[in-house]
């Protein structure tokens, strides 16, 4: 996905103005304020519906955000891993790492699979892999991602991270020395974890919110959207309430509507919940910390599990709709534990869907290349019979000159056909290849790998009932809407 750095002009590009209620030439609405639906979900049925906070409730300005963790994580790797002072002079690159890609932490690689879960392309450190090297080393094997080797790419936060390993990997290596891949992501690992925990990036987002929050001018309006119709309304969050209150304080600051405070928009907020283990444990002795809220509702408690949620709020199973933002700590857990109704966040929809819309003729001309291309070994296939009955079956034939140039056109036309279909194979590599890029020049389109989904698309469709860009765009619908998948179909059905 392109992201572009936040002083250039074309930061706001990817997305239409907001609530425009925009609709497009076909009488629908505007793609980048639909909710898309994997499952049927009726509105009406839902109780309770919870929201995480990062990336989902606060939309992060990405570079900046991942240029501060990736900087933060140098100093700490050089201050107390003892790294060469060198690897400060890295920069960031915000396009390199996407979502969805799994990290081969033993080899010192990045790869991005299919729906199959077979390697399609892959890099060691920021090197790309040749199709021999990759093919050696991933060929006619499905990746077994339970294996502690591999680490997948869940959320936004894990950019820099990775990149900052696969950073590692290249400079080290120009010492001409092997280092030991595991111990780098280890130390990556850590330190970014430690300047998570010590406040070292949360201190700066909160003393200066509005260079890394993207602000949503109808969010609030959507979460009273939700309250006027009857949902209970729950914040359930990893973030300490100090963090949670800086945000939040600051994202509702104009839109209070008469609270004393943005906690009152919600029934029920829960911080410090350890996702994904607040889905996994219930009732096990989990009981969450009342934390002082100043004689203000609701509720602020730290810890606890989803029995206790389900037990305060009323709700349960799938009366409960869920919105975040990551694959497995988010959706996955809360779907598959709990039956709960999941709402995926993908900021990444917007660029995606720009990009498909700038290069749509383009798209048809390599459909229409491949169905060519299709037609023409079928053609193929029927002129090769008809030569072969001519071959095997002299007797049916005419006299022998006849034959002689009856063989001769069908071999000239067999030539032909084989030409072109090559050059179509060709022309097609060539366009997909150019348009892949279009969306990411690395690893192209986050949800698609050439003709299939990619795994993490694969994973969006499986595990969310629901997807979209952003919370607000669920202003569009009516409140007891509801959202219908528009049905899979098998290869014969279409």
């Amino acid at each position: 996905m392109k992201r572009l750095a936040p002083d250039t002009n074309d930061m706001a590009v990817e997305r239409p103005p907001a609530r425009q209620f925009l609709v497009g030439k076909d009488g629908r609405l505007d793609r980048h304020s639909r909710v898309y639906v994997n499952r049927n979900l009726r509105v009406a049925k839902i109780g309770a519906i919870g929201f995480d906070l990062d990336h989902t409730l606060a939309h992060y300005d990405p570079v900046p955000v991942e240029r501060l963790a990736f900087r933060l994580t140098q100093e700490k790797l050089v201050a107390k891993k003892g790294y060469p002072s060198g690897i400060l002079a890295i920069e960031y690159d915000p396009e390199f790492v996407i979502r969805g890609l799994v990290v081969d932490r033993r080899r010192g690689n990045i790869l991005k699979m299919d729906y199959h879960n077979y390697v399609s392309r892959a890099y060691h450190g920021r090197r790309p892999l040749t199709a021999e090297e990759r093919k050696r080393v991933y060929s006619h094997k499905r990746i077994r991602l339970s294996y502690d080797t591999y680490v997948s790419v869940d959320t936004l936060f894990h950019l820099p991270e990775v990149y900052l390993f696969l950073a590692l990997i290249d400079y080290l290596e120009a010492g001409r020395k092997k280092p030991d891949y595991g111990r780098i992501y280890g130390d990556v690992r850590e330190s970014i974890d430690e300047a998570h925990a010590d406040m070292s990036i949360k201190s700066q987002i909160i003393k200066n919110p509005g260079a890394f929050i993207r602000e949503d001018p109808q969010l609030a309006a959507t979460l009273e959207e939700f309250r006027r119709a009857g949902k209970k309304l729950f914040l359930l969050t990893n973030s300490e309430m100090y963090y949670t209150n800086a945000l939040l304080s600051y994202i509702f600051r104009n839109d209070l509507n008469g609270r004393r405070s943005w906690k009152q928009i919600f029934d029920l907020i829960i911080v410090e919940s350890k996702k994904p283990a607040f889905f996994l444990n219930r009732g096990r002795d989990l009981a969450p910390s009342p934390l002082p809220a100043e004689g203000e509702n609701p509720p602020v408690y730290a810890g606890g599990d989803a029995m206790f949620l389900e037990k305060a709020l009323g709700f349960r199973g799938d009366q409960i709709l869920y919105f975040g933002d990551h694959t497995y700590g988010d959706i996955l857990r809360s779907k598959k534990s709990l039956g709960w109704r999941t709402a995926m966040i993908l900021s990444e929809l917007d660029h995606e869907l720009s990009t498909t819309e700038r290069i749509q003729e383009d798209l048809k001309h390599l459909k229409d290349l491949s169905t060519r291309r299709d037609h023409l070994v079928v053609r193929k296939v029927a002129l090769g019979r008809a030569l072969r009955r001519l071959t095997e079956h002299p007797e049916e034939g005419g006299g022998a000159a006849e034959r002689d140039r009856e063989t001769a056109a069908l071999e000239s036309e067999i030539a032909r056909s084989d030409a072109e279909a090559r050059r179509l194979v060709d022309e097609a590599e060539t366009l997909g290849t150019r348009l892949a890029s279009e969306y990411n020049p690395h690893w192209g389109p986050i949800f698609r790998e050439k003709s299939e989904t990619s795994r993490f698309g694969h994973q969006v469709k499986d595990f969310a009932c629901i997807y979209t860009s952003r919370v607000s765009n669920f202003l569009n619908y009516p409140l007891d809407h509801y959202f219908q998948s528009p049905g899979s179909f098998m290869p014969h059905e279409l």
